[in-house]
């Protein structure tokens, strides 16, 4: 096994920085390099790099040495805020992202019930509505971002009318989601982690006062189950319920947002793409999973070793803060040939891990393809002669977890 210092074997890899503007742009050149190599150590960010297939996955089964509990990898509750922060930020409280087996089973048992590929199928006409009004709101501009105008309002309504929670405060309930992914960047400064720990009281606080609602009086939503459901053994403490829900808010959010947003730029930067999509709708759930394979709309999650490991020829200590980079293995060349290639027939298109593995696979990974099926379809049909406005400057959000456009003009006819 290569020592620790000699992991990166590679002059490119030494300094890395994850968070450099080119490389959030077009982060596959170097993440192609590194699976030429062991898993290393990026200096600049403090945490290891796991980029091939087949290490991710062996980091993603091995709940036992590559634990969850501190995987969000936060800085400590400013000082100031502790007292609106008592048990730290709300979706770090033990729950479905940050637990292990078996206290995550239990958690995610109770979301599950409601969060099922059935439960979706039947939000489709739901989602249409919400979908179609947006659309109404700009279909005769014939330009827009339509990032801002429809893939961050779209996934924030629907998540926030199946938790139970008002759309009308869709705003605030973005900023506090664009706060949280932001939050997990080690080298934020500290005047804009201040800023996002600020957001997380105000959502700590939010939340509380939801669910002494409910308490009091229940609804037909999810927020109202997580506090009144309980499994065989008990149910889900005050800080579970805040924390889950705070995680679902966040997570079913940015991450659609982010997707809805890569579909389009990825169609609508190669007109082949575009042509194959328009000309074959039964396939527009294909082309959605080629796009989270291709431009995965989640760069990675962290993990923190409980024991000293090898993974891929890499020795990594005890205590180490692992970044699983699941954009990097969806374009491994030994599992995905032409991995730079968009192909929507690829015979291996479930393989991909934009949604992760194993025990914490996205519990809501059935609502985000359901969105995207209906978005890209109501795009199609109501944007005639869709394109991409020229000489646009991307921007990207300097976060190790999200991986979306900041806003994305297009235009269309009338």
């Amino acid at each position: 096994m290569n020592p620790p210092k000699d992991a990166a074997g590679c002059p490119a890899l030494r300094d890395y920085d994850p968070f450099e503007p080119s490389h959030l742009a077009d982060p596959y050149p170097l993440w192609s390099k590194a699976q030429e190599h062991a898993p290393f150590y990026a200096e600049k960010a403090g945490f290891w790099v796991v980029t091939r297939y087949a290490d991710v996955l062996q980091v993603t089964k091995d709940t036992k040495t590559f634990s969850s509990r501190e995987s969000l990898n936060f800085k400590p509750v400013p000082a100031e805020l502790r007292p609106r922060l008592p048990h730290g930020f709300p979706q770090a409280y033990p729950s479905l992202i940050n637990t292990d087996p078996p206290e995550h089973a239990r958690i995610r048992k109770i979301a599950n019930r409601t969060l099922t590929p059935r439960y979706v199928e039947k939000m489709l006409p739901s989602i249409e509505r919400v979908a179609h009004r947006l659309i109404d709101t700009f279909v005769d501009d014939r330009r827009a971002d339509i990032v801002g105008r429809f893939a961050v309002p779209l996934p924030v309504t629907i998540i926030a009318d199946f938790l139970g929670v008002p759309a009308s405060d869709q705003d605030t309930f973005q900023r506090w989601s664009d706060h949280a992914f932001l939050m997990a960047n080690p080298t934020l400064d500290d005047e804009t982690f201040f800023a996002c720990a600020t957001s997380m009281a105000e959502l700590n606080e939010y939340l509380g006062a939801r669910i002494a609602e409910r308490r009091e009086a229940p609804r037909d939503d999810l927020l109202s189950r997580l506090i009144h459901e309980s499994d065989d053994e008990r149910r889900l403490s005050n800080e579970e319920i805040i924390s889950t829900t705070a995680q679902l808010l966040i997570g079913g959010n940015v991450t659609t947002t982010d997707l809805l947003g890569n579909i389009l730029l990825v169609l609508l930067s190669d007109l082949d793409r575009l042509r194959y999509a328009q000309a074959h709708p039964d396939r527009l759930a294909d082309i959605i999973e080629e796009v989270l394979r291709y431009k995965s709309s989640i760069r990675g999650l962290f993990r923190h070793t409980t024991r000293e490991v090898e993974v891929g020829g890499a020795l990594i200590p005890a205590g180490a803060t692992v970044w699983v980079v699941f954009g990097a293995a969806n374009h491994d060349s030994t599992v995905f040939p032409e991995p730079s290639k968009f192909d929507p027939e690829r015979d291996n298109l479930a393989g991909h891990v934009a949604f992760g593995r194993g025990t914490h696979f996205c519990i809501g990974a059935p609502l985000a393809r359901a969105e995207a099926r209906v978005a890209l379809r109501l795009l199609l049909d109501r944007l005639p002669n869709l394109r991409l406005v020229e000489g646009q400057k991307m921007s990207y959000p300097p976060s190790p977890i999200s991986a979306g456009v900041d806003e994305l003009l297009i235009t269309w006819e009338a």
